[in-house]
């Protein structure tokens, strides 16, 4: 009776501590092991040392856990048919088999899985002391699986979906903020926003007459609600470029015959499928704050800014106390629908 109880709890006992270390191997997250690297922790090293090849300990688990079951069923059964004859092994088959079941796997599943957080360091230990003592061992069973599975996985990677599902996740646990959240959601969608959502309509784009003179655009620009400015010539489709405000009010004693097309910059023209994460690029990259948005066959759409993507980043209108419009581009559908409706109300 003795020897199929210690036989029934060392099994079920070595099965409950594999199943328990296997699951919070599984369960510990990759990036709550970089963190914890980042502050420090070799512990955390060494986890993501073992994470990084997981064969090693699963097949030291697995080969533990198989020895203990196949040990502790022979055992017992042998000592069981030596007490109460042949018949109590179906018996003492049934019992130790729930056991192993229920004990031995779903319930220290279930508590790695859990509470892996504060278990994984308290895991580290046993695992590389099991995959350093039964190398050979793992060793050949690696050998023996790489004859069906060719080469080996790289190193998971995480999809945006996923940063994504672990913000939200994030935010509803109060380990960060909603603000917090919404950056981060907004940071991965920038890629879908495209200029066309984001630009300022032609039809309420602000521009200069470039065929003004200098000393002209020098008393107007002290009304200018903006720094950079789109001067056209033959009209606002034929932008030419941008002129700064202050470098306009900076002049002194302009030349009489000089004209504001001549302080202008070079803009750069962008298709409306052009999306905001490229623009940002290209905006920090080239130094620049503006740039045109137009069509298939060359006609302006509108203006695209810095911080109109510095917009999308943060998720609402930049607005400050000159501005006039929070948003142009909903101030250019009410106009353009205003303008159908009078030019229709004057119809006979």
């Amino acid at each position: 009776m003795v020897t199929v109880l210690i036989a029934a709890v060392l099994s079920v006992g070595i099965s409950f501590f594999c199943s328990l270390l296997e699951s919070v191997l599984y369960s510990t997250r990759i990036i709550t092991l970089e963190a914890a690297a980042n502050r420090g922790s070799r512990q955390a090293l060494a986890m993501k040392k073992l994470k990084a090849k997981v064969e090693q300990p699963l097949s030291a688990l697995v080969i533990v856990d198989t020895m203990a079951d196949i040990g502790g069923a022979a055992l017992a059964g042998w000592a069981a048919g030596e007490l109460w004859g042949p018949a109590s092994l179906i018996f003492v088959s049934a019992a130790f088999t729930l056991a192993t079941l229920f004990v031995g796997d779903i319930l220290p599943k279930t508590l790695g899985a859990a509470h892996w957080r504060t278990l994984w360091p308290w895991a580290l230990g046993p695992l590389q002391t099991m995959v350093a003592l039964l190398r050979p061992l793992i060793w050949l069973s690696q050998a023996v699986t790489s004859l069906v599975v060719r080469g080996r996985a790289g190193t998971p990677r995480i999809s945006e979906d996923e940063i994504l599902a672990a913000a939200r996740l994030g935010a509803r646990g109060g380990q960060i903020s909603k603000l917090e959240h919404d950056l981060i959601q907004n940071i991965i969608l920038l890629e879908e926003v495209r200029a066309s959502d984001i630009m300022t309509p032609r039809t309420v784009m602000f521009a200069a007459d470039g065929n003004q003179s200098l000393a002209q655009a020098q008393e107007e620009a002290r009304a200018w609600a903006y720094s950079r400015v789109p001067v056209y010539l033959l009209g606002v489709e034929d932008v030419v470029g941008y002129v700064l405000k202050a470098e306009v009010l900076a002049l002194k004693d302009p030349a009489p015959g000089a004209k504001l097309k001549s302080l202008a910059k070079k803009v750069r023209f962008v298709p409306p499928s052009a999306n905001a994460l490229d623009l940002m690029n290209s905006f920090l990259r080239r130094r620049e704050h503006l740039c045109l948005v137009v069509d298939e066959y060359g006609g302006l759409m509108g203006l695209v800014t810095l911080e109109d993507v510095l917009e999308s980043l943060v998720g609402s209108e930049i607005v400050d106390e000159k501005d006039q419009v929070e948003d142009l581009q909903a101030y250019a559908r009410r106009r353009g629908q205003e303008v159908l409706k009078n030019s229709e109300g004057g119809q006979p």
